[in-house]
């Protein structure tokens, strides 16, 4: 790596990245639940490591379609992608929200969101809502949805709901208490909302994909398609 931000994603750098509990098992969970031909979508993309280990997943006959809205992230994550020379990755400047157009967003240390943070730099950044993005760039379905958006997972969950009850893609979202909490929300509305629509929503703690976890502890959530509700996966064999 020629900076703390650009990578290419090789065998050297997995094996980094299990050094880091939290990377590794979003990563680890991730290629076990992805498969090769999937149309997969990320918001809150940042450098690019999940959207790469997906872009592999996935295959050549896969495609991810990934969103940053931050300017400066969103370009290392373009450089990321010329590194590791992942054609089935499409790269959006645009953040995922509840309307197409601007909003303002707090930036802070590595991430962004549109909870207002202290001391965070807040920027205007453009956004689309999932079905928009399904309309305006002729994609015709998704199979699987990844976010981690600080903030906007009703905002996301709540415009798009037409679209997950006919779709019907997995779901893994990151949760963000604090973010939530500033915003007046919590992750049970985020869990809510997405068991109104008819999936199953389980509580994921990447750390330790091993051991059960809760709502009240989990770092993530994995919300399964209506009438097919599965466990999440557990990781293989110990961490390195």
């Amino acid at each position: 790596m020629t900076s703390s931000t650009e990578f290419v994603f090789d065998e050297a750098f997995r094996r980094d990245l299990r050094q880091n509990a939290h990377h590794d098992g979003e990563v680890t969970f991730l290629e076990s639940v992805l498969r090769p031909g999937m149309v997969v979508m990320e918001g809150g993309a940042n450098r690019g490591v999940t959207a790469a280990a997906m872009a592999k997943a996935v295959g050549d006959s896969g495609h991810v379609h990934a969103f940053e809205p931050v300017p400066e992230y969103f370009a290392t994550f373009k450089t990321n992608l010329a590194r590791n020379r992942l054609a089935n990755v499409t790269a959006y400047n645009l953040a995922l929200s509840d309307r197409t157009g601007e909003m303002a967003f707090y930036r802070h240390g590595e991430g962004s969101g549109v909870a207002p943070v202290k001391e965070a730099e807040q920027i205007r950044v453009k956004t689309i809502t999932i079905p928009d993005f399904l309309q305006t760039y002729r994609v015709p379905s998704l199979d699987f949805i990844n976010l981690d958006c600080e903030g906007s997972e009703l905002l996301i969950f709540r415009k798009a709901r037409a679209v997950l009850r006919e779709q019907c893609p997995p779901i893994f979202c990151e949760v963000h208490r604090q973010y939530l909490g500033a915003l007046d929300q919590s992750v049970q509305d985020v869990v809510d909302v997405l068991t109104k629509i008819g999936y199953g929503v389980q509580p994921v703690q990447v750390k330790d994909l091993n051991t059960p976890s809760d709502f009240e502890q989990c770092s993530h959530i994995y919300a399964s398609p209506p009438g097919r509700v599965t466990h999440p996966p557990r990781a293989k064999g110990p961490r390195v």
